[in-house]
């Protein structure tokens, strides 16, 4: 087996961790870094210096302070007509400020486009682009602020007619309304811009059962206790659309319609007023977000007050510290929408302010289109993992999770279920659990329903999961349908949190999402952390808290990951199965990783040194596990015919032994080197 110095030969060799040149912006715009399409791009601003060009656009005042400082150049090129998001978001650790502009090198006229914070501290802009039509970007720091390295992503935001069918999204969340609180419930409205960004007219007819149906969330996100939660706080009634404009906002050619169809490219306002007036809202009970579906006229149980039918939330769920974040969300449900198999894309968030009070809340930031609100939580916060779970024949769901590590051997645990538009419903979330696992803290966090939103126009159970700990689980779950077809099911449009704290470290597993309503499948399953078996022990941490990273480029502390990559999130090793020498089961997985080479190796020794982006974890006698490659920023070893771990790293019963992988990066990113490390795990062996 290779030792350490042969071991770092091969692992160049055979891996590639080479030098390759990267797009970094240029610090002047008279020769700006040319970069084209979609994709991730590097850049630093570290050494850049201010220009004295595209200081002075009025779009980009932000309290008094005009211009970007510390800037970089690049010339961009379309590779389609559409609308397109440029985003530092998740990119980059300072104040950044982003600017557009029409045509190659230094700007000729005022920005198209311009933003400092859309997310935090981060930027993000949005505008319409021509096919090989040239921009320029402009990136740089808030004025006063430090600069530094990151990523910069480009996205198409909505491929304007080039999806099959009438495809309607929240192209804005235009305008917030507020109103007066009575019993402890306040409420607000906001306002929604639609698009339809398909290559079909999308039906709008009123006093049918033909035209969108639009809905509010409201969502908090704050840190207790040491661990960050995402959670629904505000739910609204629907508005039932009536007449669609023809206004242009998400795509340019719009082809005009006489009202009772949202035409192809085609924009539509409804202003907060108008989706917060109350006898127009229907309840959500009798729609069918899977297929679109659903009963005209609506139900109309009476209703008295200021706050009803409304977004409504409690004013107890309104924390104005420092540091909590609100996000706004609006969707749209239809049927012709549903039939083309677009509905996954009809929710879009946008940030939230309140003042001191808690009594009003005000946009911040821009609309992020086609990403529900639960998309916001690994965007407040880092280390966050969102999964996709789509039920056959029916709607999707997502799931996000989080483990923090709280110090004293303890862990938190955080997820979070969110229903975008199944009717089957959730009715039971189940986590695994290792023998010898000891859990505190289990906590649970729904949505309420009010007004008569329920079978009958009697409002929904607001009863709280019922939760079963079992040797080898813990399980949530609410009434079946046969009990109680008024159970609090996960519904469509809310999201749901399950937590709790545990003696024993973070490896990967599954959870089981059961389906409340009948039908194949019975339940779901999506990886997520769980609590290991506690013989998996995590160090070596890129967060700063030991040995700094080699350019500042630290992981928050509690993500338990490495320095952080150019996808702007420091790359984890995980254990699952058992270490024995005699029933080996160990398998390593490395995720948060550019896809590519990534090489396991073990080590009888612990270190932490800078080495290339990241840090060198592993001392003593070092062995060469494998080569995996990447894909879906994950890879696991052993991978098919590869040598088991014990026997690869020649392993006996009570050995103790460190594990780390080193992969290569998509980027130059903060040092010469194309590599970084994971944070290190370590095991002993067993019998």
């Amino acid at each position: 087996m290779k030792r350490l110095s042969p071991f770092l030969c091969a692992l160049v060799g055979s891996v590639g961790l080479a030098v390759s040149a990267s797009a970094q912006g240029t610090d002047t715009c008279t020769t700006p870094t040319p970069i084209a399409g979609v994709g991730t791009f590097a850049f630093n601003t570290s050494a850049a210096t201010t220009g004295t060009q595209g200081q002075a656009n009025a779009i980009c005042n932000q309290a008094g302070q005009i211009g970007i400082t510390l800037d970089v150049w690049f010339t961009w090129t379309a590779p389609s007509t559409d609308s397109f998001s440029i985003s530092t978001c998740g990119g980059a650790s300072f104040d950044s400020k982003l600017a557009a502009y029409t045509g190659a090198g230094c700007p000729g006229a005022a920005a198209i486009a311009c933003n400092d914070d859309a997310c935090s501290v981060q930027s993000s802009i949005t505008f319409n682009a021509t096919s090989g039509s040239q921009y320029t970007l402009q990136l740089g720091s808030y004025p006063g602020q430090p600069g530094g390295s990151g990523t910069l992503t480009i996205a198409v935001v909505a491929p304007c007619g080039g999806n099959t069918g009438p495809d309607v999204i929240v192209g804005d969340l235009q305008e917030v309304a507020n109103y007066s609180a009575s019993g402890g419930i306040d409420a607000i409205s906001l306002g929604t811009y639609s698009c339809n960004i398909g290559n079909a007219n999308l039906s709008w007819i009123s006093s049918t059962n033909q035209h969108p149906v639009i809905g509010g969330n409201l969502y908090r996100y704050r840190v207790v206790s040491g661990s960050g939660r995402f959670e629904q706080i505000g739910m609204s009634w629907l508005k039932h659309g009536f007449f669609a404009l023809s206004n242009t906002l998400c795509c340019p050619g719009c082809v005009g319609t006489d009202g009772t169809s949202l035409g192809v490219n085609c924009a539509d306002p409804y202003t907060a007023g108008r989706n917060g007036t109350q006898s127009g809202l229907g309840p959500r009970f009798q729609v069918n977000a899977a297929t679109g579906a659903y009963t005209y006229p609506p139900a109309n149980p009476t209703w008295s007050g200021s706050v009803a039918r409304r977004l409504q939330f409690l004013q107890s769920d309104v924390d104005t510290s420092a540091g909590v974040r609100y996000f706004g969300e609006g969707q749209y449900v239809t049927p012709d929408d549903a039939a083309a198999g677009n509905q996954n894309n009809n929710a879009s968030y946008r940030e939230l302010t309140v003042n001191a009070s808690g009594s009003t809340f005000s946009l911040a930031g821009t609309t992020q289109r086609e990403k529900s609100a639960i998309r916001a939580w690994p965007v407040a916060e880092a280390g966050v993992v969102l999964n996709d779970v789509q039920v056959p024949g029916d709607g999707l769901f997502i799931v996000g999770y989080k483990t923090t590590n709280l110090g004293g051997g303890q862990y938190h645990y955080e997820y979070a279920v969110y229903n975008m538009n199944s009717d089957r419903n959730g009715g039971s979330f189940s986590i695994p659990l290792p023998a010898g696992v000891t859990l505190s803290n289990i906590g649970f966090h729904d949505i309420d329903y009010r007004n008569g939103d329920g079978n009958a126009s009697v409002s929904f159970s607001n009863t709280d999961w019922t939760v079963t700990q079992t040797a080898g689980s813990i399980t949530w779950a609410t009434e079946t349908q046969a009990a109680n077809n008024n159970a609090n099911a996960l519904r469509w449009g809310t999201t749901y949190n399950f937590r709790f704290d545990a003696n024993a470290p973070p490896t990967n597993g599954s959870a089981t999402l059961g389906l409340w309503k009948t039908g194949s499948p019975a339940n779901m399953t999506t990886p997520v952390e769980v609590p290991s078996g506690g013989t998996f022990t995590l160090f070596c941490a890129g967060d700063g808290t030991g040995t700094a990273c080699p350019c500042a480029n630290n992981s928050p502390i509690g993500n338990n990951e490495g320095c952080l990559s150019s996808l702007a999130m420091g790359g984890r090793v995980r254990a699952s199965g058992t270490p024995s020498i005699a029933s080996d089961t160990l398998l390593l997985t490395c995720t948060q990783v550019p896809n590519g080479p990534a090489l396991y190796f073990q080590g009888s020794g612990q270190t932490s040194i800078p080495f290339g982006d990241g840090l060198l974890c592993m001392g003593g006698s070092i062995i060469r596990l494998g080569v995996v490659f990447a894909t879906g920023n994950t890879s696991a070893y052993p991978s098919g015919v590869q040598p088991l771990v014990s026997v690869q790293g020649l392993c006996a019963a009570g050995n103790v032994r460190n594990y780390q992988a080193w992969y290569r990066d998509a980027a130059v990113f903060c040092t010469a080197s194309t590599f970084n490390l994971t944070n290190g795990l370590n095991l002993t062996w067993a019998p």
